[in-house]
């Protein structure tokens, strides 16, 4: 079957549906029609898109991080730890990897010894394992909403499951899980496994239970913000073609405010735009904004700086949700105390500063770098739905094997791995190398001017041992080295 941008008809989601139920026994326990009606009895307070519209109208951002272990005791431990000690908005139950790669085996096996030597075994929370009953357990300990959190390239029987048992939302996506957790995958069959995935929350979205979808597009490493943007609006429109209508945009801080600010700005209004254009203006969209990947410091008091400033952009660039590296992971899976603080030093920072109503979004550095990035996204997406003749699944594949849709130190063997991103003299994230990008000759002399600005201060040539600099620059405690 050749994969395509276009909705499933309902015979074909529930005829895959048997042979995903069956990938391990706890599938049998789903009833989808029971499970909307267990939705629908669920406190409004308790659904994860609900709660994000609100923040929009309230003109607050609220809080979310990201955890998950592996028992069901220690799980409910944690969140209700986060809930009632760290003080935040929304809660998250990070999948496991051994679930995320369909290892439910291995996963089950792992449970078990986490609960013969009461210690965690698992990086997250095997919820194909602990099955429907187990994550209501958990579910129904909780006052605030919860989304399953964890990039995969199949992630169908976890979401019926993680589903079924209450959560209400997803954070993850086809391309960045093609990118950043594959090795040699066909993004083709990535885009069908989240086909399935969106398909079975714009089911849920009919029977009328709202259900929060997060993009992610790709993990920064010193990249321009339309390496993300462009591979996350792919990710919005295949959700909404297969009946998505509650879309968070997810905007990667990289630590310059005015390119992250117009990174939040530009991601907003051109998700809308090809939202309305390809038939979708219906779609809810909400914003996200979380620090960077990649390497943190190891001493408190630096990251809680840290902490405070990416909340701070994010407060500035309006978001409705928050999350945040935390003050421990430099050092081991972030314990619930230290998820905790961390949190709580968050919202100081908004407590000072989102009622002050500070507006910098009209600043003129600002308005620079929403213009380049807004051209140099419309060139990808443009390029991209050209060479597919209108199908945005198509254009994606063939976008990825010509380098016109590409990241640099991807997992994946199936791109060019052409492009590679350095900071300018700010800090902003700039063009090193271009690739096969499909742009004119304006971008291309924008980036290498701001480059030629940090060579001309350094009084040397930026080269690839710049770029290793760059990437450790956060960690020694400088935004640029």
């Amino acid at each position: 079957m050749e994969v395509v941008n276009k909705k499933w008809p309902e015979d074909y989601f529930f005829r895959q549906r048997k042979s995903v139920l069956a990938m391990w026994p706890t599938g049998n326990d789903v009833d989808l029609a029971e499970a909307v009606e267990y939705h629908k009895k669920m406190p409004p307070s308790k659904n994860a898109a609900l709660k994000v519209l609100e923040a929009r109208e309230k003109s607050i951002s609220y809080f979310c991080p990201s955890s998950g272990t592996d028992t069901i005791d220690a799980h409910k431990e944690l969140l209700l730890y986060l809930q009632n000690v760290g003080k935040v908005d929304l809660l998250t139950s990070y999948i496991d990897s051994l679930t995320r790669n369909c290892r439910f085996e291995a996963a089950e096996q792992g449970l078990k010894k986490a609960l013969e030597n009461r210690k965690a075994v698992l990086n997250g929370f095997p919820m194909a394992v602990h099955g429907v009953k187990g994550n209501r357990e958990v579910m129904e300990a909780l006052d605030l909403p919860v989304l399953m959190f964890g990039p995969t390239p199949d992630v169908r029987l976890t979401h019926e499951i993680g589903l079924a048992g209450g959560h209400t939302g997803y954070s993850g996506g086809p391309l960045i899980s093609f990118w950043n957790y594959t090795k040699n995958v066909p993004v083709e069959a990535v885009i069908h496994n989240f086909q399935y995935t969106h398909r079975l929350l714009g089911y849920y979205e009919e029977k009328g239970v709202p259900i929060l979808y997060c993009v992610s597009g790709a993990m920064p490493a010193v990249s321009p913000p339309s390496l993300m943007i462009a591979p996350e609006i792919i990710e919005v429109l295949i959700a909404a073609e297969q009946g998505v209508k509650h879309i968070q945009l997810n905007n990667w801080l990289q630590g310059n405010i005015a390119q992250d600010i117009a990174y939040i700005l530009t991601f907003k209004k051109l998700a809308q735009e090809y939202l309305a254009r390809s038939g979708h203006g219906d779609v809810e969209t909400t914003t996200y904004s979380v620090s960077p990947t990649g390497r943190f410091p190891s001493e408190h008091e630096r990251v809680f700086a840290l902490i405070g400033y990416y909340t701070m952009i994010g407060l500035l660039g309006h978001v409705q949700v928050i999350g945040s590296r935390t003050i421990d992971e430099a050092h081991h899976i972030p314990t619930k105390e230290g998820t905790a603080l961390s949190f709580r030093c968050a919202r100081m920072m908004a407590g000072m500063l989102q009622a002050q109503g500070v507006n910098i979004l009209d600043n003129e550095a600002v308005k620079v770098e929403s213009r380049m990035m807004e051209k140099e996204v419309r060139a990808i997406l443009d390029r991209v739905i050209e060479i597919g003749e209108g199908d945005l699944v198509l254009g994606t594949k063939r976008a990825i094997e010509t380098g016109v849709l590409d990241q640099p130190y991807a997992t994946t063997q199936l791109v060019k791995g052409k492009v590679m991103g350095v900071k300018d003299s700010e800090g902003a994230a700039r063009f090193f190398d271009f690739g096969e990008l499909p742009f004119d000759k304006e971008i291309r002399d924008y980036h290498k001017e701001k480059i030629q600005e940090r060579e001309n201060r350094v009084g040397k040539k930026v080269g690839y041992e710049t770029i290793i600099n760059d990437m450790m620059a956060i960690s020694n405690g400088v935004i640029v080295n």
